[in-house]
């Protein structure tokens, strides 16, 4: 599986960036084309790619949340995809307690939002 991350600037900040084999943030300074190390590092996280696509072709990171079924509809399910014991899970949440199980890509699954960003379609 080819390893793919994806950078989010908590302060949407309009920039290039790139990471390096360590985790570290740099941004790109499009007038040379030189990388320089960002100073707010806490200012980003980082997320790693799945290895799967929902329904749409959308790849699937960490973080993402996903809606899906399994025979009905109308019985969907809406988790977060998070690393947890030594693999992906779908974190489920039905406003007392969560679950987890393993993650395994099915046909119905939809890419409807990320944690930091639309937190609030989990049932927290």
């Amino acid at each position: 599986m080819k390893k793919k991350f994806r950078i989010w600037d908590k302060l949407k900040r309009n920039e290039q960036l790139l990471i390096d084999n360590l985790g570290k943030i740099f941004v790109i300074d499009e007038a040379c084309g030189q990388a320089n190390e960002a100073d707010d590092q806490e200012n980003y996280v980082i997320q790693q790619y799945v290895g799967a696509e929902d329904k749409n072709g959308t790849s699937i990171y960490e973080g993402d949340i996903v809606k899906y079924y399994f025979d009905d509809p109308r019985a969907d399910f809406v988790d977060l995809v998070a690393w947890e014991h030594y693999g992906w899970r779908l974190l489920h949440f039905d406003g007392t307690e969560s679950s987890s199980w393993p993650f395994t890509p099915l046909p119905t699954m939809e890419v409807v939002g990320n944690i930091l960003e639309n937190k609030e379609l989990l049932n927290l």
